[in-house]
């Protein structure tokens, strides 16, 4: 993938969540949801001021701090891995990881907390409990692309 490509993609993704945390937060009143189709998939709305599950979300100050610094260190990291040759998996897996990244951290630095909106219906708590959205996932696939990548680079 080209250069220019990799971050018109990674605009696209970073736009794609935006636009749904806005549509979750002007459309979803908290303690609703909303189906899709005939799935299990629910639209909510909740607040995340921590990590990943709500870690550290009562010490939001130190996770801004580490969402900067964490966020500068995927930057530099990107700008590196773009300027190599080769390695398309592992490109593609970066651009994902970091399009879920940078929707995260803006989030985190501009509004203090992350809207998260996608759902899941089922009997287990746990997993009823969990609520995500489309830059956590982007960067769930993005490491598993980026793993895949560097030991098929490896080898």
């Amino acid at each position: 993938m080209h250069h220019m490509g990799m971050l018109k993609m990674a605009a696209v993704l970073f736009g794609t969540d935006m636009a749904m945390k806005q549509y979750a937060e002007e459309n979803i009143e908290s303690g609703q949801e909303k189906t899709i189709g005939d799935t299990k998939i629910v639209l909510r709305k909740v607040y995340n001021k921590g990590f990943m599950l709500n870690l550290m979300d009562n010490r939001p100050e130190l996770v801004r701090k580490i969402t900067l610094v964490t966020g500068l260190g995927l930057l530099a990291e990107d700008v590196w891995m773009y300027s190599e040759k080769g390695n398309s998996l592992e490109k593609a897996g970066m651009v994902l990881t970091s399009a879920g990244a940078a929707s995260n951290i803006f989030d985190r630095l501009v509004r203090g907390k992350v809207i998260d909106y996608i759902g899941f219906r089922s009997k287990k708590a746990f997993l009823a409990k969990i609520t995500a959205n489309l830059g956590d996932l982007y960067i769930a696939a993005g490491m598993i692309l980026t793993a895949a990548g560097r030991i098929s680079h490896r080898k």
